[in-house]
């Protein structure tokens, strides 16, 4: 009896030795895992993860039709369109024009945006775009205005409305009061290079392009402070226009007028241009939001046979920053007002901001067969003469060699400074496409007519 007793007590001392080694392994385990728990009770019980995310708070809404406003989200390089009250949210660019509108979340501010369809503006735009900001203290509407027209409207039951407005890519900023309600101020913007600039890849200096803004009191009174200076502003007849450059220094010029001028107005749906011009884009826009690839959009409008549907989408391609496309476009197109226009574009799209040309550059090289020097140069023509250089019998000389280029762009440049340089060349269809005895042909009456060491009378347009 005690024998067997003995023996059990061996044997339950023997499972408890057992129990307490599996034990202690299981917790030492635990401590050289990922599974490593202050209370050992945790440790059949493993936690779940919960990530939540950070639910975005919008800043606008769209006030347009369907497919009115396309969108690019902070940090995306994807364009999207934009429903009918489709709230916006803070680090949006938007882009639209020809009457598209939208209104801050409070609904107190209307933000409409006017392009230029007419061509009738003194500042030749051709998109216009802003970027939402988050809200501000004591502000309204903050946004960054980054080109084109737009039209800001106080709508307000009473008191003024106040937006902040950051300008030159961060680098400038002010604001617009709108002191009553249904006052209204428009502001047209534009960066270009100023003539004389040339392009140099090994530049370590930054230069940027140099920039315009109107401001026009369109309706009621405004104020626009800038520089720690307040300019009072009133719709014609009073002092409704204010101008400022970059090149000219911080102080802006206030002008009264009797009237509004014609282009800051709303689109003459009665002229056949404007009519035609906004029915194209119509057409994209509405394709667009109806789910077509936007790559094959722009590419099978700019072969149409309608011209203004050729001009929206060459225009459109640069102004949604598609390279890729654009120069695709660029190199089966059979129609000369495609690669003129094309070039007007590529002007506005350098001119928006420093490091605009060394990324044009830097794509150029990557799968475009440019070399380092032919890629210059067509930058380089992208921008326009100073004075002294248009007296230099050599600049002519260039322009007219460069006819001769194998690269359909550098001749499409060249011709397109020659035309709008030397009137009397303008009879000289001179076709960047066509082929190439009929293009030297051409060039041979460039050089009669513009001998060496000579310097032709000039168009000052």
């Amino acid at each position: 009896m005690n024998a067997c007793r003995s023996g059990l007590i061996r044997k339950a001392t023997w499972l408890k030795l057992v129990f307490a080694s599996a034990l202690i392994g299981l917790i030492a385990t635990s401590f050289f895992t990922e599974f490593v728990f202050a209370d050992f009770g945790l440790l059949f019980k493993r936690k779940r993860v919960v990530v939540y995310e950070t639910k975005k708070t919008p800043v606008a809404r769209s006030l347009s039709k369907d497919g009115a406003l396309v969108r690019q989200p902070a940090g995306s390089t994807t364009w999207k369109t934009v429903a009918h009250e489709e709230e916006l949210f803070e680090g949006d660019v938007i882009l639209s024009g020809a009457g598209s509108s939208i209104e801050n979340i409070d609904k107190s501010v209307r933000l409409t945006f006017w392009g230029d369809v007419a061509g009738t503006s003194p500042l030749p735009i051709r998109e216009s775009a802003i970027k939402l900001l988050p809200p501000k203290a004591g502000v309204d509407f903050n946004i960054n205005f980054e080109r084109g027209r737009i039209e800001l409207i106080n709508t307000k039951e009473k008191g003024s409305a106040l937006c902040h407005i950051i300008l030159l890519d961060g680098q400038d900023n002010g604001s617009v009061q709108l002191n009553e309600p249904g006052a209204s101020c428009a502001l047209e913007g534009l960066g270009r290079w100023l003539k004389g600039t040339h392009f140099n890849p090994n530049k370590k200096e930054s230069v940027d392009p140099g920039f315009d803004l109107i401001y026009i009191a369109t309706k009621g009174t405004s104020e626009v402070f800038d520089h720690d200076s307040t300019h009072f502003m009133s719709a014609p007849p009073g002092p409704a226009m204010l101008q400022w450059h970059s090149a000219g220094g911080l102080i802006p010029v206030k002008s009264k007028l009797e009237k509004l001028p014609g282009w800051v107005l709303p689109p003459d749906l009665t002229n056949p241009l404007i009519l035609s011009r906004l029915m194209a884009g119509k057409k994209l826009k509405d394709q667009f939001f109806a789910g077509k690839d936007l790559g094959e959009l722009l590419c099978s409008m700019a072969k149409s046979s309608d011209k203004e549907e050729r001009f929206i989408a060459i225009n459109l391609t640069l102004a949604l920053d598609q390279l890729e496309i654009f120069y695709k476009i660029i190199a089966e197109t059979k129609y000369h007002d495609v690669l003129d226009n094309g070039i007007i574009s590529l002007r506005h799209w350098i001119g928006r901001k420093a490091g605009q040309d060394l990324k044009l550059y830097e794509f150029m090289l990557t799968g475009r067969h440019y070399s380092k020097n032919q890629a210059a140069i067509f930058i380089d023509l992208l921008h326009s003469f100073g004075d002294d250089e248009l007296k230099e019998p050599e600049t002519f000389e260039a322009l007219i060699d460069y006819l001769s280029n194998e690269k359909i762009g550098i001749r499409a440049l060249s011709h397109w400074h020659l035309h709008r340089l030397v009137p009397k060349g303008r009879d000289l269809k001179f076709n960047p496409t066509g082929p190439e005895a009929e293009r030297e042909a051409i060039v041979e009456k460039w050089k009669k007519l513009v001998p060496k060491g000579t310097v032709p009378s000039r168009s000052i347009d």
